[in-house]
């Protein structure tokens, strides 16, 4: 006959206890390593520089671009005043780096024109580079500015394969890419009238505001669709350009410090990438280029000098 033998209450106890201890501790290292985890995240998260993109519109002419303005002299008396007052608002930011659409393989040849051009020794000549990047720094008595710009094929080896031109042909889109060549017009149309018709602070404020931008980003979706899914040569080619915008963005972390309050002057058409790249990398609180331009940067961010020149 089966017995039954109480149990030890005092052993039962024990393990209780011991199991219980157990899990308490367990709950403790949970949340300890939990802790130093959001700590660590958060700390990764953090920006800690500053970011201000200003696109510009090119002011020498290069005629580089599908669609072009003709810029007047910025060396005039009346777009000198002009210039004179965006870099006033700018300087406001207080960048300590100002970088510049020059190739990277040219920064000696930059830093010696700067060091002329703020020493007193040589004009500046008809490019934004010169008129606000070398301008500001030197006003701000920074060493120089900095050359950050990529525009080569990466790893793209056949050109062909890139020429979206040639695609319309062979698959007869013509009147498609006419209609992208349409819009495209229609926004340099106004544009040139900015220009024409107000100051240097006018067409920067256009060029920076949302709308300008959604139009801008709209056109590199409509090159993109150009081709085939078998002959994707639109594709390829905005690859190309978002490439370029990463490889020139990557350039100007590099030369990031933590504190730094980058200014980058730029061709308007990399606003839209440089931007999104600066804000998704959270190395940076990104700027509201409108907020300095309006002389009024009280909350510009979107996310959360006895050398100056003549």
């Amino acid at each position: 006959m089966a017995t039954f033998k109480r149990p030890d209450t005092h052993q039962l106890n024990r393990e209780d206890r011991t199991e219980m201890m157990r899990s308490v501790l367990q709950t403790i290292l949970a949340a300890i390593a939990l802790t130093a985890a959001s700590t660590a995240l958060a700390a990764e998260a953090a920006p800690d520089a500053e970011f201000l993109f200003v696109g510009s519109y090119h002011m020498g002419n290069p005629g580089q671009d599908v669609h072009n303005m003709q810029a007047d002299d910025v060396t005039s008396e009346r777009r000198q005043g002009e210039i004179r007052e965006v870099a006033r608002m700018l300087e406001a930011y207080k960048p300590t780096k100002v970088m510049v659409e020059v190739d990277t393989a040219k920064q000696g040849e930059l830093q010696q024109r700067f060091d002329q051009s703020c020493g007193g020794s040589r004009a500046l000549t008809r490019n934004e580079v010169e008129q606000l990047g070398f301008r500001i720094a030197c006003d701000m008595r920074l060493a120089g500015v900095v050359a950050v710009d990529w525009n080569d094929l990466g790893p793209i080896r056949d050109e062909d394969s890139i020429n979206y031109l040639k695609a319309v042909e062979r698959h007869g889109q013509q009147q498609t890419y006419q209609e992208h060549l349409a819009i495209g017009a229609a926004t340099n149309a106004q544009d040139q009238r900015t220009l024409e018709q107000g100051t240097v602070l006018d067409m920067l404020e256009r060029l920076n505001s949302p709308t300008w931008l959604e139009a801008n980003g709209r056109a590199y979706y409509r090159i993109g669709m150009l081709g085939t899914p078998q002959d994707p040569i639109g594709a390829n080619w905005v690859q190309l350009w978002y490439g370029r915008n990463l490889m020139i963005f990557n350039n100007i972390a590099r030369r990031t410090e933590p504190g730094d309050r980058i200014l980058v002057i730029y061709g308007a058409g990399h606003g839209n990438h440089l931007r999104q790249l600066a804000a998704d990398s959270g190395v940076y609180r990104v700027h509201d280029p409108l907020a300095w331009l309006s002389g009024d940067p009280a909350d510009s961010t979107t996310h959360t000098s006895s050398r100056s020149l003549p």
